[in-house]
């Protein structure tokens, strides 16, 4: 009988230890430090999804002088979602630094709750547009019998096989272990911006004749032993300039449509490409910039939230 208690308080000392998370500065350092790599990661992806800024409005002063005014759209649920998280984030780096580690520990764990919404929403998006991507480049690849499409578009199919595995084991994860759930979506995303990558450049292949194509080319020993210096250009910058050629010369559709839902707003080749390679896209505001903008306008009214200034303390006295 003694031996099982015995057990038995060893047994819940060791899973009180697991379990139990110490509010203190060292652990708080780090949640802060993941906040952050976190935020700067679904900036880029939230200010994508974003809709576009409207058009510039041309307005004329007294002297007829003409100036262009450039309203920003800040109305969608994108921002409002990353403005919760950064909010608590910021309440809780300001009682961070006050050492108040128990109220910076509150803060900082709900804006880590709040940015696991953040990207599990965010991956049902980037899924959906890569499965878009994908079955409406299928028919063309197809049809163009090109082997390298083929298995481009086959690595976009599996990469996309990835990303949804990543959506589900984070679902089905526990519900408060956002680290976990915030590795597992990040992955996803990640998984998804390949797939919709594959999709691109098997579009590219499937419209590139085969004298193009570097394959096929024929190199002669001479041009094998010539050491040529040639600029170095991006992937970024090379994939852009031919599906913009490739657009410009009817060779492809710059935005695709649903096969399954042409209703479905359609999706712009050139801003996913943008995105696959972490650039805001044109046209779009970076919502993390403009929510820092509005976090110094607030004055939060909740002793949980801010720090009270002196002054505060005053009054309330």
């Amino acid at each position: 009988m003694m031996i099982r208690l015995a057990l038995t308080f060893i047994l819940l000392s060791f899973v009180s230890r697991l379990f139990a998370v110490s509010p203190d500065q060292t652990n708080l350092g780090i949640l802060i430090l993941e906040n952050k790599i976190n935020f700067k990661f679904i900036n880029v992806c939230v200010s994508n999804l974003a809709p576009p800024l409207p058009p510039e409005e041309v307005s004329k002063d007294a002297n007829g002088q003409e100036t262009k005014t450039q309203k920003k759209n800040l109305d969608h649920i994108y921002f409002q979602e990353l403005m919760k998280a950064n909010q608590m984030d910021f309440n809780g780096n300001m009682w961070y630094l006050q050492s108040n580690y128990k109220l910076a520990y509150r803060q900082l764990r709900g804006a880590q709750g709040q940015l696991k919404n953040i990207f599990q929403f965010t991956l049902e998006k980037y899924n959906d547009s890569a499965r878009i991507l994908l079955e409406a480049t299928a028919p063309m690849i197809i049809r163009s019998n090109d082997a390298i499409a083929k298995h481009l578009l086959k690595l976009g199919f599996r990469d996309l096989k990835n990303a949804e595995d990543f959506y589900t084991t984070g679902l089905n994860s526990a519900p408060h272990q956002y680290r976990y759930k915030l590795l597992q979506y990040s992955e996803g995303l990640k998984t998804a911006r390949r797939a919709r990558r594959y999709a691109l450049l098997a579009m590219i292949a499937a419209k590139t004749p085969d004298e193009d194509k570097l394959e096929y080319k024929f190199r002669s020993l001479d041009d094998l032993k010539k050491t040529v210096v040639e600029e170095s250009i991006k992937d970024y910058d090379r994939i852009r300039h031919t599906l913009r050629n490739y657009i410009d010369n009817k060779f492809l559709e710059e935005k695709v449509v649903s096969p399954t839902d042409p209703k479905s707003p359609p999706i712009n080749i050139l801003e996913v490409h943008d995105d696959n390679y972490g650039y805001i896209t044109n046209n779009r505001l970076s919502l993390l910039e403009e929510s820092n903008m509005t976090i110094k306008k607030d004055d939060a009214k909740q002793r949980d939230s801010v720090p009270v200034r002196p002054d505060q303390l005053k009054e309330d006295e």
